[in-house]
């Protein structure tokens, strides 16, 4: 099927984009600002017709969509009831495409089977101003005293020290070591209930993607390693650690045999 469908463009076009930004997840840093202030909420189906109500299907949060379809990652970045942007990217051929393409991509995708997005809603830290204006008078009114009296008075400092937030990429960095963590108890687990033994495993982050290498051979010589149903096994069980953790990257297993 065609991306130059005319339907396709129609639905584009009943669609509410701001065109003025449909490039904005260009910015790789961008968009890892995104994902890390993003929270998964749901999932949801999406057909053809239902792209027309996508807004209404998603509500008035700001959110992020993201699928995977045949080694292509797609994000869809939703603003105050608006499309801003859509991403495409393919970490194995290091390509990347933005603007309309990609949700012209998945529109056309859409009309031959339903596509299943994980929804994430991006939480905007505000601060909390309202205490602003008391606690300056308070503190004029206790300066003003301290002045008056006959006797000095010695003010301790305090030992509390304001809370600083953590930089975006250090925050990041621990959700990943803490799914590390998790992840080699689950290898373990995994290997030896589908009748292998671990002979080693490495895992990388590159190009928007969690790499996971692992050497394998039979547990014994009358045990039979199902190296595909471990391999499924693994997807599902780290996916489900990667959502939790709000870490959205997708998840690429390679097993090695040894026999």
């Amino acid at each position: 099927m065609s991306i130059n469908d005319e339907s396709v463009y129609e639905v584009i076009a009943s669609l509410p984009i701001d065109y003025s930004r449909v490039e904005a997840l260009r910015d790789i840093t961008f968009e890892a600002q995104l994902l890390l202030k993003s929270k998964f909420v749901k999932k949801i189906t999406c057909r053809f017709d239902d792209f027309k109500k996508l807004i209404d299907l998603i509500g008035d949060k700001n959110s992020l969509l993201i699928t995977e379809i045949s080694d292509n990652r797609f994000i869809i970045y939703i603003e105050k009831g608006l499309i801003v942007s859509t991403a495409m990217s393919n970490p194995v051929k290091g390509e990347r495409i933005v603007g309309l393409k990609p949700l012209a991509t998945l529109i056309t995708i859409s009309k031959e089977q339903p596509l299943v997005f994980k929804v994430f809603e991006i939480i905007e830290k505000k601060e909390d101003i309202t205490l602003e204006t008391p606690v300056k008078q308070v503190t004029s009114l206790v300066e003003n005293k301290i002045s008056a009296s006959v006797k000095p008075i010695v003010r301790e400092e305090s030992s509390v020290k304001p809370v600083e937030e953590k930089p975006l990429i250090i925050v990041f960095a621990e959700r990943i070591r803490e799914f590390m963590n998790k992840a080699e108890k689950i290898i373990a687990e995994l290997v030896s209930v589908h009748g292998c033994k671990l002979v080693d495993y490495k895992m990388s982050i590159s190009r928007e993607t969690i790499t996971l290498n692992i050497i394998l051979k039979k547990k014994s010589m009358w045990t039979k390693c199902r190296v595909d149903e471990l391999k499924n096994s693994l997807k599902n069980d780290l996916e489900l650690i990667l959502t939790m953790l709000d870490i959205n990257l997708p998840i690429d297993i390679r097993v090695e045999f040894r026999e």
